[in-house]
């Protein structure tokens, strides 16, 4: 686990062994706001272990901005937190949650201790925290996965995303045109950083230009493969066409992961695009 600084009492947790995960915590005279766990037990204690030292009042919330297993497989470490998230999360996390978390158990050892813990506290579509001189606005962030949520840090202005932005946009669980709207709309808030869901933290001066970039992929892989479509390329043929250098991205992010998540982006289109209507 890496662990740095973004500003006074914020910290991130980067992951060392799946993916440029990130954790995020917010220190407060009241306790600590977590933002995320990490995916392995063993990262997420180092973290923990971390907390305990800049706090006495310890972790009060663990708000978790999506269902995916990589960032709540953590929850159930900090046993005197509230987990927080939306509905919709909780309510993906309660239908396939144990599920997911065994076949993970039998591919991946070192998750095998790891306890599913459902998000208490739950909100419909928009939530304040307020925590000592802290104020977090917990607001939704779809596109990714449509529970996706992110959190504002008032003052500081600065956004922890989740996965709505991350290094190459990410939507096989999702949608792309509501990710789009979303990138758009973070756009516009005017941030001083983005904490993002995997990678490094985006400063002022690189946010317009990242969100541009991804938006500009975001229509690129759509009309390139609904060209393929319309020339009869099969599935497989289309995937291995459309190279994400095609589409504006280097394939060395999240070191090399982006070439999958692209894969897995031009089948999502294939499949909206071969959908029949009812």
């Amino acid at each position: 686990m890496r662990k740095e600084r973004v500003t006074e009492n914020v910290y991130l947790f980067t992951s060392e062994m799946y993916a440029q995960v990130t954790a995020s915590a917010i220190v407060t005279s009241e306790g600590t706001v977590v933002i995320d766990t990490l995916p392995f037990p063993r990262e997420t204690r180092e973290m923990l272990d971390f907390l305990r030292g800049e706090s006495k009042r310890g972790v009060r919330y663990v708000v978790n901005t999506h269902h995916h297993a990589d960032h709540v497989y953590g929850n159930y470490l900090f046993d005197e937190a509230d987990i927080v998230a939306s509905d919709k999360c909780r309510e993906l996390m309660r239908k396939s949650g144990e599920k997911n978390l065994a076949e993970a158990k039998a591919q991946t050892p070192d998750l095998e201790e790891v306890v599913l813990r459902l998000p208490n506290l739950t909100f419909p579509e928009k939530m304040t925290l307020h925590l000592g001189e802290r104020v977090l606005r917990l607001m939704p962030l779809p596109g990714h996965t449509l529970d996706g949520v992110g959190v504002y840090l008032e003052g500081d202005k600065i956004l922890f995303s989740g996965d709505a932005v991350m290094p190459i946009p990410y939507f096989f669980w999702g949608d792309r045109t509501v990710l789009q709207e979303t990138l758009r709309a973070i756009r516009e808030m005017n941030l001083e950083n983005i904490v993002q869901g995997h990678g490094e933290v985006l400063l002022k001066g690189e946010i317009n230009e990242t969100l541009d970039a991804a938006l500009t992929y975001l229509d690129c892989v759509f009309d390139k493969v609904k060209t393929k479509m319309a020339a009869r390329m099969s599935k497989e043929r289309l995937v291995n066409d459309i190279p994400l250098e095609s589409c504006g991205y280097a394939g060395i992010e999240l070191d090399g992961l982006v070439k999958q998540l692209h894969r897995s982006n031009l089948l999502r289109v294939y499949q909206t695009l071969t959908v029949k209507p009812k």
